[in-house]
């Protein structure tokens, strides 16, 4: 058998070659371990950036709809105007030249929810006409669960509605 003998610069060199491959195996790690900090910073950078963007867009979009506020609580009939609508009902009717008997108003829970009106009005067919038109201008949603019209003599017309204004809210939920 054979024995190797190393040389004194042959050992130097190994050592060496050694100690630089365990330098670089140092360094990647540490290179690895900052480009690991350096993306999770850079995620929570972009994460906070994207969260102040979304945060003035929704501060934008709110202050936009501030003006818009009155136009669509106006398309609300709410609990507390119930008095007036039931006033303004009758101001149509008057301009329609029709007599307006109304029944009391009903909250409503069935197929549709919302305020059911029940009211008998008499008067000329133009004029009930013309009732029928005003009432579906009025700026709220409303739905006709029934409408019939009877001639009760000569020129006379007689007509029971039923209506539900569906945009109706019993509390003060739109202001």
């Amino acid at each position: 058998m054979r024995h190797f003998k190393i040389s004194k610069g042959c050992l130097i060199v190994i050592l060496l070659n050694l100690i630089g491959w365990g330098g670089l195996t140092f360094l990647a790690q540490k290179l690895y371990s900052d480009s690991d900090k350096v993306i999770t910073s850079y995620q929570e950078l972009y994460t906070t950036a994207r969260g102040k963007e979304n945060l003035s867009t929704i501060k934008q979009t709110l202050a936009e709809a501030v003006d818009s506020r009155a136009t669509i609580s106006s398309a609300f009939l709410a609990g507390n105007e119930l008095i007036g609508f039931i006033e303004k009902i009758e101001g149509l009717a008057r301009t329609a030249g029709v007599e307006l008997n109304l029944n009391e108003p009903k909250t409503g829970t069935g197929k549709t929810p919302g305020l059911e009106l029940s009211f008998h009005a008499a008067g000329s067919f133009a004029g009930l006409y013309r009732l029928v038109g005003l009432v579906e201008n009025l700026p709220y949603r409303l739905e006709w669960q029934s409408l019939s019209l009877t001639l009760k003599s000569g020129t006379t017309w007689s007509g029971d509605f039923d209506l539900t204004i569906i945009s109706y809210t019993p509390d003060n939920a739109t202001k």
